[in-house]
């Protein structure tokens, strides 16, 4: 399928002959006209929409790539001009190279649609945001898909408001943060491992120590991604007694749990702690040695070459790691409790690109996938018969088949997505009922502005690439020093009073000092 975004044509009722004649010279080329569809996204999805032009939009997201997505394409694009009027053109990158995908074709103003985008991981959203990347949402929602305040919570939309304004849709999905680790069962149960005893990062030596003398083959631990592995295991060290007021990775600021006064800071002693505990795992043989060099990590991934990994636990988890990496049974453990931060919601979302020639139709593609379980379900699992099969109210994929996603979080409301082999049947109300009940952030909804220390927050990302893994390194001591004075150049120390200010404005201005 080609990665270049179809050419569109808007037309004016008021010129109709200028309009046949730019719909012919469309039609002769790879686009499509694009009269917006008077159909909503939102509803059952099963009644047609008036017969109109269709318009494509180009939604860039990452993900395993799928060498059998055309066919599903085909079949979800049906769908979606019969219902809507729209045109899907998916493009799926690995995770490990979208972040440079991303910021090459945001960077170029090349012309596409929505993206997906996170806080902190990956295609970050308020460094995207204050680059003038997103458009902002609120109208567009209200004009053209005002069924998405239907189908997902208020909160979604107050977390992911920057200096009042919406500039992406989070997935309704798990919003909450219950770090820990999964295993494969098969090496579980060979070693005889007490899995299920597992409380601390220690506990899980004996696994780590079997792996590393006895499989030479596999790696005792990592991450979804190798790039945010330290950046991940300091976060589930911090979360236990701090709580995220802005910023991400190295570059992120706390404040401490019970600290009435809400200091912010970005505690450098407590953090050079727990990158220095990540080096003595990679001095222990645990972390795989190339992890410096190591740019994209994702077929070793799928091959099931990590004994374990460093992740969110979740309802249902198992079955999600089963089919990224290698079909492998796995079992899971939470070291931390479930906890809401203040902006959990971005963990993944979607935004409407602000070189989109068709917001109006990027957003209700947008509604499409939060509110039409058909088009949401085949675009994550493939088409039945051919890529799944549904046994007993359970999607069983079909292997080697070209086709099976299966990250709708990735995509829109997860709570849409049917049940897959190895879920238990209730997991999303499960998931539901954690969201409801965990602990939340006393600051949940501040968004930080990073408008006014830009300049700032460039130099310290700056500084945090170059000092990348810093915990590894044999001369850490000197080498995360050497950090700490580059990263007050860069000017943390007034970045860190910008934050406090508007925390301070923001406390207030909600009654909390």
């Amino acid at each position: 399928m080609s990665k270049h975004p179809k050419h569109s044509w808007r037309i004016s009722l008021l010129a109709g002959l200028m309009a046949a004649l730019m719909l012919l010279a469309g039609c002769s080329q790879s686009g499509s006209s694009s009269v917006p569809a008077s159909a909503s996204a939102s509803g059952s999805g099963s009644e047609s929409a008036p017969a109109g032009e269709v318009t494509t939009v180009r939604w860039i997201t990452a993900g395993t790539p799928q060498t059998g997505m055309d066919a599903v394409l085909e079949e979800v694009n049906k769908l979606l001009a019969e219902r809507y009027n729209l045109e899907l053109q998916l493009e799926i990158y690995d995770y490990g190279s979208y972040d440079e995908k991303m910021n090459m074709i945001i960077s170029s103003g090349e012309e596409f649609d929505v993206c997906f985008t996170t806080q902190s991981w990956l295609n970050k959203y308020q460094s995207n945001v204050a680059r003038g990347a997103f458009l902002p949402l609120d109208d567009l929602i209200d004009e053209n898909a005002p069924g998405l305040r239907e189908v997902l919570p208020e909160f979604l939309f107050e977390q992911a408001r920057v200096d009042g304004s919406i500039y992406a849709i989070p997935n309704y999905q798990i919003c909450y943060d219950s770090f820990g680790f999964m295993m494969r069962k098969d090496l579980v149960e060979k070693y005889d491992f007490d899995w299920e005893n597992v409380k601390t990062v220690e506990d899980m030596y004996p696994f780590w120590d079997a792996i590393r003398d006895n499989e030479p083959d596999l790696y005792p631990v990592g991450d979804l991604s190798i790039q945010a592995f330290e950046d991940d295991f300091v976060a589930m060290c911090m979360i236990q007694d701090y709580y995220t007021v802005a910023g991400s990775g190295a570059s992120s600021f706390y404040i401490k749990k019970g600290d009435d006064s809400y200091t912010v800071d970005w505690f450098p002693d407590v953090v050079r702690e727990y990158r220095a505990k990540f080096g003595e795992l990679y001095d222990k043989g645990y972390i795989r040695s190339d992890i410096i060099t190591m740019q994209d990590d994702s077929a070793d991934i799928t091959a099931g070459k990590y004994a374990s990994r460093l992740g969110i636990i979740k309802p249902g988890g198992e079955a999600e790691q089963k089919q990224l990496a290698g079909g492998y049974d796995y079992v899971q453990v939470a070291l931390t409790e479930p906890f809401v931060n203040a902006l959990s919601s971005r963990a993944a979302m979607n935004a409407v690109s602000s070189s989109s020639k068709n917001p109006e139709a990027a957003i209700r593609m947008i509604d499409v996938m939060n509110s039409d379980k058909d088009v949401f379900n085949m675009l994550n699992y493939g088409i039945e018969g051919v890529n799944y099969t549904m046994e007993n109210g359970f999607v069983k994929e079909i292997p080697d088949s070209g086709y099976f996603f299966n990250s709708g979080w990735a995509l829109g409301n997860q709570f849409n997505a049917y049940l897959v082999e190895g879920q238990q049947e209730g997991v999303w109300e499960e998931t539901m009922e954690i969201n409801n009940n965990a602990e939340v952030s006393p600051i949940s909804g501040f968004s930080f502005n990073e408008e006014a220390v830009s300049t700032e927050m460039a130099q310290m990302s700056s500084v945090t690439s170059e000092y990348k893994f810093i915990g590894v390194y044999d001369d850490f001591e000197t080498r995360f020093e050497e950090f700490r004075t580059k990263m007050e150049q860069a000017g943390v120390e007034d970045y860190k009073a910008e934050v406090q200010n508007q925390l301070n404005a923001w406390l207030e201005a909600n009654g909390k000092k």
